[in-house]
């Protein structure tokens, strides 16, 4: 056989096997796009949704139905401020948390003030309150003659986003947003505090605690221990526009509830557990107060966070509402000169336009996605995957995303128990009504895919449904 036919031979099998392919993958799309409008038809007749599939190395859209529509994104919108402020802040920057004195010390006497300077930090927890208090310790100071000031000028005074209604303010995930707060936990309940009710002596009111503890939150205690065995009526809340938390009802003996209550004051509430730890330190009551750190005072200590990359990770998987609503006024601060809800968002959207995001199709007024009046159409999520690909903190960003069915990655993370079996990293969404996933799912090829579900006016849990979205990419692609 000649050489020439030889070579024809070779080209003629390579096209034959590229048009085989082509046709199998051809196929494997139009039965995906099938099994997921059987789908769709047969769960979904009076919501509204949003949904787009996109190849992931590429960024071709391969699925569409009602891609340009916009929904609610609720939490999948921390997609975007995740990415705004990996990109704008960077993965390795750190928040920092200061604290002063003016005046002079003499003796064991500090004649002066100390303060305590917030930088917006959404990881600041009560033991780094505690190691300013040992430096102070070392520095031998046991008196103030003046006063502990908070300095939360950081960010503006506009402590709650926009859409959180009065009745939902105590809960956890509605946070007021400080520039100097605290949680109590390393799950970051931003701007909470546990409130741990108990008993064992049938007739007598419960016990009720704070952890930590803060002089400045009152409790009113209208409880009672009745019998073991009996129904636990316990209510604890907060009264609306007071720091008083109201905690109601029968507690069962031997028997407690516990659950953590947002403050109404974040600022004075983390002065008040500093002082908490000064005094534990032996060092001497003092007054609280908020205001500025003057030009003139000596700073004593300073707890930088850990890197954003680091933060982001839990903001992701723990879908921290207040950690949300924090990096967008850390944005705008940054970026605008301005710790404001309006120009976080500006910051935001400028991102979204110069990484080529339409972003006409997004408008939100919240860094958590909690506002019920935010909307994004998948098309452009799923856009925003794929941009966010070519970054160099890609790898940081994909790790935060909860991953499906993989255990001890962090509690609460909200893709534990979902799609088992299936390589799925997503960030889920919810509040009433409307639920959501966007994120990356592997077909049964070993090819990469990109997807973004929305659906609002849900009636019942549209998870299943969900679901079986992606498992209908996964399993036909």
């Amino acid at each position: 056989m000649k050489k020439s036919t030889i070579i024809f031979s070779i080209v003629v099998v390579l096209c034959c096997f590229q048009i085989t392919f082509l046709e199998e993958a051809w196929a494997s799309e139009q039965t995906m796009k099938t099994k997921i409008d059987n789908v769709i038809a047969k769960n979904w007749k009076t919501n509204d949704y949003s949904i787009t599939v996109r190849e992931m190395d590429s960024g071709n859209v391969l699925y569409s139905k009602n891609g340009e529509k916009m929904i609610r994104p609720a939490s999948t919108h921390k997609l975007l401020v995740s990415a705004a402020a990996l990109d704008l802040l960077g993965p390795d920057y750190r928040f920092a948390t200061k604290a002063y004195i003016d005046g002079h010390i003499e003796g064991d006497v500090l004649h002066g003030n100390i303060y305590l300077q917030g930088g917006g930090d959404p990881t600041l927890l009560p033991v780094h309150l505690e190691s300013f208090a040992n430096g102070l310790k070392k520095m031998g100071v046991t008196k103030i003659t003046g006063n502990l000031i908070a300095d939360d000028a950081w960010f503006d005074a506009d402590r709650l986003s926009k859409g959180i209604v009065p009745q939902d303010e105590p809960l956890s995930y509605a946070s007021r947003i400080s520039a100097l707060t605290i949680s109590p936990n390393s799950q970051y309940d931003i701007a909470t505090v546990q409130v741990k009710v108990a008993g064992s002596r049938v007739g007598t009111a419960a016990s009720v605690q704070l952890a930590p503890y803060a002089s400045t939150i009152p409790i009113v205690n209208q409880t009672k221990i009745i019998k073991k065995g009996s129904k636990n009526t316990v209510n604890i809340t907060r009264e609306y526009g007071t720091d008083r938390i109201v905690v109601t009802g029968n507690l069962p003996a031997g028997t407690e509830k516990s659950t953590y209550v947002t403050v109404y004051n974040p600022t004075l509430y983390t002065l008040d557990v500093f002082r908490e730890k000064l005094m534990a330190k032996g060092i001497q009551k003092m007054p609280l107060e908020v205001g500025q750190v003057p030009d003139n005072a000596q700073r004593v200590g300073v707890s930088y966070s850990m890197p954003l990359k680091d933060i982001n990770f839990r903001f992701l998987k723990l879908s921290i509402n207040g950690m949300g609503e924090m990096l967008t006024k850390q944005i705008g601060r940054e970026i605008r000169s301005e710790g404001s809800w309006d120009a976080g968002i500006q910051a935001i959207r400028t991102y979204g336009i110069d990484s080529g995001l339409n972003m006409d199709q997004w408008y939100f007024e919240d860094g958590s996605g909690l506002n019920s009046q935010n909307r994004v159409s998948s098309m452009q999520e799923s856009l925003l995957l794929y941009k966010v690909r070519s970054k160099p903190w890609y790898f940081s960003y994909l790790d935060g995303l909860p991953h499906a069915g993989r255990k001890g990655q962090l509690v609460g993370a909200t893709l534990e128990n979902r799609l088992k079996g299936y390589s799925v990293s997503a960030k889920t969404g919810y509040i009433t009504g409307t639920y959501a996933l966007s994120g990356y799912v592997q077909g049964k090829s070993g090819k990469w895919y990109i997807f973004s579900i929305l659906t609002q006016a849900n009636k019942t849990s549209a998870i299943p449904t969900i679901d079986e979205i992606v498992k209908q990419i996964a399993n036909e692609m």
